[in-house]
């Protein structure tokens, strides 16, 4: 009996193999082409922050085929975003809402996002706040951006040096309105997703006292959103939150700026990502001409 058994699963796994064999080339899974396509990536490390960065670079449809160049949108928390940014950009060019961008995400080499939390609660942060576990260098993040990422992109790709587009949402929201004050005009347009308001007992807002102490121009476009339903006693009333920010702003009576709101009704921190990039988007490139940039 063992050796008719032992006789039968050499057949079944003869017949598994020449199955196996047969299967076309067609019918095998393979990675799929059309997701994020023309896009590559390489890690950085920065002489600035010490630290290790996965840049993605996503390129317009037409860029090997031109020799134009093409305005660009960078991106933080790309370990988790930039597959949304990409895709949202790209077909909000199809209806010619937003021009051809050149997307460069900024993530870290450790896959999911989960795995990178304490490096972005370092890199995105403006200030320590020990009750959130530390933080407080995106002063040195910021240079590596303006110091080794841009000079690096602008320098391998057809990327102008003008109209710079910043992405962030939650830390990294807060993050892009660290930039808008302390970035002295690396950007011009700043998506500023559910920014983490209560980082540091309101941080940024002192971030913008100073700022205003010293300044009556601010050239930039500007969006803030929140999603109704992510309000948390550890961050606060992220709508309300919002809303007294950009009242601060209409004090300050600021050249230049512009700003634009918007609030997602049944949306929570994290379900609203969609709903910014894409309202987001519109709102900073809306009158975009690229002439003006020539």
């Amino acid at each position: 009996m063992k050796v008719i058994r032992l006789s039968l699963l050499l057949l079944l796994a003869m017949v598994a193999c020449s199955t196996n064999e047969g299967v076309g080339e067609a019918d095998r899974w393979k990675p799929f082409p059309g997701a994020l396509a023309d896009t590559e990536s390489r890690d950085l490390t920065s002489e600035i922050t010490g630290r290790t960065y996965r840049i993605s670079v996503a390129l317009p449809q037409d860029y090997a085929k031109s020799n134009k160049t093409y305005p660009v949108l960078y991106a933080v928390d790309a370990n988790t975003q930039f597959g949304t940014v990409v895709e949202a950009a790209r077909l909000l060019h199809l209806e010619e809402a937003v021009p051809e961008l050149i997307i460069v995400g900024i993530g870290y080499p450790v896959g999911w996002l989960t795995n990178g939390d304490g490096w972005r609660l370092v890199d995105l942060t403006p200030t320590a706040d020990s009750s959130k576990g530390g933080g407080g260098e995106a002063p040195g993040f910021l240079e590596f951006m303006r110091r080794e990422l841009i000079p690096l992109v602008e320098a391998e790709f057809r990327a102008r040096p003008t109209g710079r587009a910043l992405y962030g949402h939650s830390l990294g929201g807060l993050y892009a309105l660290y930039a808008l004050f302390a970035g002295e005009g690396t950007f011009e347009r700043y998506i500023a997703g559910s920014p983490s308001f209560g980082w540091d007992d309101r941080v940024i807002l002192r971030e913008e006292a100073v700022y205003a102490e010293s300044h009556d121009f601010l050239s930039a476009h500007l969006f803030l959103s929140s999603g109704a339903l992510e309000n948390s006693e550890e961050w606060g009333e992220s709508v309300a939150e919002v809303k007294k920010f950009v009242a601060k702003l209409a004090t300050r009576s600021y050249r230049e700026l512009r700003v634009v709101t918007a609030y997602f009704s049944d949306e929570t921190h994290m379900s609203v990502i969609p709903a910014t990039v894409s309202r987001g988007l519109r709102a900073v490139y809306e009158g975009f001409v690229l002439s003006e940039y020539d």
